[in-house]
């Protein structure tokens, strides 16, 4: 037990040497570190958290890879929270290129964006930290209130706050239904351009526009007065 605090604190030395942008801390139950040249692997086991300024990493096993530390490949119960940008990834594998600062996730996961209260699933995402996108492929579920998109690729713009969807896109706004080669959403408003064979369905609207017919004053006078002129002329045939 000693041992395996005096070979911690020894790895956040390297850390903070060698990762001036972004210094990591960390904890697990177990740990393994290889510091000759050439062969640069540190192996963390059970309960693992990897934390700096930006961002918490917890997973059941990290390996760090490279002589800077450069690459981080996390496994188990995967969650990976961006504390700058304020969203949170799960999946069970996950790759991290910390200077290149891109993430991958090949398989299963689901991201939590808490700025737009929005939910992503894919089977691969890749989020690419330095030009601020995220692009996901295959089986993308997009859930928002009051608006749910699926597609087979997705591109999400957090800079400029929009997603474009295509292969198969199809957004759902309340009971609104929209298809085309490709669908652009406005997160900031929820907006919706289409591009291609364009196929849609306004069933809120109709139901919009039928309510408001009945609920219209001058509607109801003209259907009272229309009944009044009926009674009228049924009268006058009477007293013939």
């Amino acid at each position: 037990m000693i041992n395996r605090f005096i070979l911690a604190g020894f790895l956040i030395l390297f850390f903070n040497s060698f990762l001036f942008a972004e210094q990591y801390s960390f904890s697990s139950d177990f740990l393994k570190s290889v510091m000759a040249e050439g062969r640069e692997k540190t192996l963390l086991e059970g309960n693992v958290v990897v934390q700096s300024d930006k961002k918490r990493i917890s997973a059941d096993r990290v390996e760090i890879l490279g002589k800077d530390f450069q690459f981080f490949i996390c496994e188990g119960d995967v969650e990976v929270e961006d504390l700058e940008k304020d969203f949170t990834l799960t999946s069970e594998v996950f790759h991290y290129d910390n200077d290149n600062r891109i993430i991958r996730i090949n398989g299963p996961s689901m991201m939590e964006d808490r700025e737009n209260e929005m939910i992503i699933k894919s089977s691969y995402l890749e989020n690419r930290e330095k030009e601020d996108l995220i692009i996901m492929q295959v089986g993308v579920r997009i859930l928002k209130e009051d608006l749910a998109c699926r597609s087979e690729y997705a591109v999400y713009d957090r800079a400029s706050n929009t997603l474009e969807l295509t292969g198969l896109p199809v957004v759902y706004r309340k009971d609104d239904v929209f298809r085309a080669s490709r669908i652009t959403v406005n997160l900031d408003n929820d907006e919706i351009s289409m591009e291609g064979v364009v196929q849609g369905s306004l069933l809120s609207q109709n139901k919009d526009d039928e309510k408001d017919e009945s609920d219209d004053p001058a509607s109801e006078e003209q259907d009272s007065s229309e009944e009044s002129a009926d009674e009228s002329a049924e009268e006058g045939k009477g007293d013939e």
